[in-house]
Order: C-alpha cells, then structure tokens, then sequence
C-alpha cells in the first residue's frame, strides 16, 4: 500500500468512529451493543501505531533505530496520557452544543478528535512521500489495498465483538471465565485476521504474504513477541486500568461504603501513561548507547520488583480502613512500573531493528506491536476480573510471574554472554 496510504487512510478513517461517538454520546439511550461496534472500530489507531513503526524503520540506519523508533512510539503513546488529562476538561463545556448527559458533554470528546484527525489526515495526503519499494505507482490501487487488508482485520474484530457479546450472559459473572474469554477471544481473532488476509488478498499482495511470512518460521519472531507483549502490552493494559484502580481499590472501605477521603482517579490517570511515554525514547536512546538486550534486562527486573510492589499496596489498601493512607506508594511503585514499560518499549524494538534486515525488522515490529495491543483488552479484563473476585493483588503477582519468564528469554537468546543473538 505504502506509506502515504496507510498513514492518510489511517488518520481518514478514524474520523468515521469518532464522529459515531459524538452522535452515540448525544443520548443517554445509546445502546450497549451499540458502543461494542463502536469500540473496535476505534482499532484505526492502533493500526497506525503498528504501520507508523514498521514504516519509520526504513528511514534510520540501525545505530539510530533506538531513538528514532522510541520518539515516534513516545510521542504516539502521550495521546493516551493527553487523552485522559484534557478530555474531561472538553466534555465540561457545551463546545459543540448538544445536551449534557450527567452533568457532561460527552460527545465533544469524539468531535474533538474529528478535527485533529483531519488535521493529521490533510497533510499525509498533501505530502507523504512512498519508499521506492513500496506501493504500486496508482494512488487508487493503493487506497484499494488498503482497504482489502485493513478489511481483514475488521473481520477477526467483529467475530471477536460478536463472539464477546454472545457470551457476556454466561461469563460476566464468573472472574475465571472473564479471563479464560479474554486470551481465547484475542486468540480467536487473531488467527480469524491472518486467514482472512491470505484467503481476501489478491496474486500480488499473496506473493508479498509469502515472502514475509518467512518470520514465523524464526524463533526470534515468537521470542520478540513475548517481551513486547511485557512492555507494550503491559504499557497499553495498565493505562487502561490504571484510573480504575485506583477509583475501586482506595475508594471504597472494606465494607463496601464510600471512602470520604479517597484520591481522585481524573487527578492522577494521566501521570502513569506520561511517565510511560517520556520513558519510551529514553530507553531507545539507552539502547542505541548500551544495547536493547542490556535496557531490557534491567528494565523487566524494575519491571517485576514493581508489580510485586503494586500487588502488594493493593491487597494492603483493601483491607485497611483508611486506604488513602497507602495511596502514595501506591502510585509512586505504579510509576515506576509505567517508566519500566515504557523504557524496555523502547529497547525491545531497538532489538528488533538490529536482530532482523530492514526487509523483515518492518514487518516484525508490525505484527508485534499488533499483538501486543492485545494488552489494552486483556489487561483491564484480568484486573475486572480481578476486582470482581478480590483477588487483584493476584492477578499482579501473575504477571510477574510472566514478567520473570520475560528476564529469561531476553538472557537466554541476547543478554547472557555469548548468546544467540547479541543486540
């Protein structure tokens, strides 16, 4: 498809549920089923985060990777903190009119993102440039492609909406089946995608399939993906989370009533994706300097002591009467923890780009940041469940258990002395 196509119908088609979101929001008798059609579609964006970084590898030569990678993703993943700091203060104020709902205007957040898409959009088509390997010379057969991939993803996201909505009656009132539903539908769609995308794509495109499919074959491929998913995954997951967290554990009192001195979830939401995002180019820059394997390493054990931590202050939290008490700890360990996702982002592409030629490091950063998206459903999924059944601090203690088998595989095949694969 080429760059300029993917970048401008990305930012293009975002507008379409964003403009769904400021007509849904406009009533408080939005139906559920409706805002589950909604919310996939809202996937543009996480489809331009995985073609931005694939594209952006062409251009740095990979002494450079690390921090050309994490100031593209750094910079990329601060929507998510501005996101949660300036959207509450736009659907405070009747901007573009309508009738507020709770006391808020909801539906300016999806018109307000209308036009900085299509402030993004204008200029992606006007300037954007194709590498020379990329594309096929036609604007118009370009947009075509486009959209018969970006199709088959659509297809794996509504089997996974229409799959989750199906069985919502059965699992949203068991914690364990919550969690077994999460892995099996991201699973599920997944392989529902890449079937799509070979059996829908044309001679050409398949011939292309081909040739980078060659990634699968590579171990590193699947041992790459497995540490993304601890720093992206886990990056996208806790941002997600994190300001429910903090709204159901400090508060409430053990007995279920309202803690009167609990924090304020809208205060702090925004710190822990910030400190995460400023993190990602540092630890790119790190990399450049000292090796990804090297940031990585000592990234994944900050990593694990600081999850640990969290669960910990959680399970405390719960049972004190006075939970404010342990809140800053509480979010200090969180930020911590946000900066070591944020840092090892940014080194574990920084190996990738090393690890594999340019030819194939694009598309394994595609496929492994797409995976590791999967984090901003499976990790607010757990803690519900989680929450649901008490046991928070377990589903933490959990994820560092992953986090450790994490520090292993980046020993093994590129830390250690003499390994594998040195980056």
């Amino acid at each position: 498809c080429g760059g300029k196509t993917t970048n401008a119908m990305n930012s293009t088609l975002a507008i379409l549920p964003m403009i769904a979101i400021g007509i849904a929001f406009s009533s408080s008798a939005c139906p559920y089923w409706l805002l589950c059609i909604i919310a996939p579609c809202c996937g543009f964006g996480g489809g331009a985060f995985a073609s931005s970084m694939s594209g952006i590898s062409f251009f740095f030569p990979k002494r450079q990777q690390g921090m050309a990678l994490g100031l593209n993703a750094g910079i990329g993943n601060l929507g998510v903190s501005v996101t949660q700091l300036v959207l509450p203060l736009i659907a405070s104020v009747a901007a573009f009119g309508g009738s507020a709902i709770g006391g808020k205007w909801i539906m300016n957040c999806g018109w307000f993102y209308v036009i900085l898409l299509a402030a993004a959009a204008a200029p992606a088509w006007v300037f954007m440039n194709y590498m020379p390997s990329h594309g096929s010379g036609s604007m118009l057969k370009n947009v075509v492609a486009y959209l018969r991939l970006e199709g088959t993803g659509f297809i794996g996201a509504g089997v996974g909406v229409g799959l989750f909505i199906a069985s919502n009656r059965w699992v949203s009132t068991s914690p364990a089946l919550i969690i077994v539903r999460v892995f099996l539908l991201a699973a599920i769609a997944c392989i529902v995608t890449l079937a799509s995308m070979w059996f829908m794509s044309t001679k050409e495109i398949k011939e292309k399939l081909r040739t980078q499919s060659v990634i699968f074959k590579d171990k590193h491929t699947w041992a790459m993906t497995w540490l993304y998913i601890m720093t992206f995954g886990s990056f996208i997951g806790y941002a997600s989370a994190f300001p429910k967290l903090i709204q159901d554990v400090f508060g409430y009192l053990p007995n279920g009533d309202p803690n009167p001195h609990a924090p304020s979830a809208a205060t702090y939401a925004w710190m822990g994706a910030c400190v995460g995002s400023l993190a990602r180019p540092v630890g790119g820059w790190l990399s450049d300097k000292w090796s990804g394997s090297v940031v990585t390493h000592w990234g994944t054990i900050i990593e694990i002591l600081s999850t640990v931590a969290v669960g910990v202050l959680v399970r405390v939290a719960g049972n004190s009467e006075t939970p404010e008490k342990f809140f800053a700890p509480f979010l200090i360990a969180f930020l911590v923890l946000f900066a070591s996702t944020g840092s090892s982002n940014g080194s574990t592409f920084r190996q990738m780009s090393v690890i594999y030629p340019p030819e194939l490091a694009g598309p394994v950063l595609g496929w492994t940041s797409a995976v590791a998206a999967y984090g901003a459903s499976v990790f607010p999924a757990c803690f519900a469940a989680g929450l649901q059944g008490n046991f928070v601090d377990i589903v933490l203690f959990a994820f560092a258990g992953y986090y450790c088998t994490c520090l292993g595989v980046n020993y093994w095949f590129y830390y250690r002395k003499n390994a594998e694969k040195p980056c």
